[in-house]
């Protein structure tokens, strides 16, 4: 009996660490969107957006919401005809705060938009 009270014990201090856990500060990343990427970097509190540099038109628009909260949506879109280089926003007034982004990217090479959505915390 003394292995199972061992068992249990482990697995009730594992679980209340996660629960107890502080939120994990969010991390930066740059995630590869089809026709693009998007760049999130943390210390400035910035999402850049930016189409990948081809032959032809490329662009990507990111559409920024937050889960279960009622409110206007953060669009951001770049392409690399009119704007070579990223278009970026600053998050600030969003701090600590979980973010869905959809976001779609197109390149006439292929002639089809791409679509896609994944969540992070600023």
């Amino acid at each position: 009996m003394r292995p199972l009270r061992m068992i249990i014990t482990g697995v009730a201090a594992a679980t209340a660490s996660v629960v107890l856990a502080q939120p994990a500060l969010a991390a930066g990343f740059q995630r590869d969107v089809g026709d693009g990427i998007v760049r999130y970097a943390d210390p400035t509190d910035e999402l850049c957006v930016r189409a990948d540099d081809t032959t032809g038109t490329a662009w990507v628009e990111v559409t920024l919401t937050r889960p279960g909260v009622v409110g206007k949506p953060v669009v951001i879109r770049d392409d690399n005809v009119r704007h070579p280089g990223a278009t970026c926003a600053v998050l600030t007034a969003f701090e600590d705060t979980t973010f869905r982004a959809a976001y779609e990217s197109y390149w006439s090479g292929r002639g089809t938009v791409l679509r896609g959505a994944f969540q992070f915390g600023s």
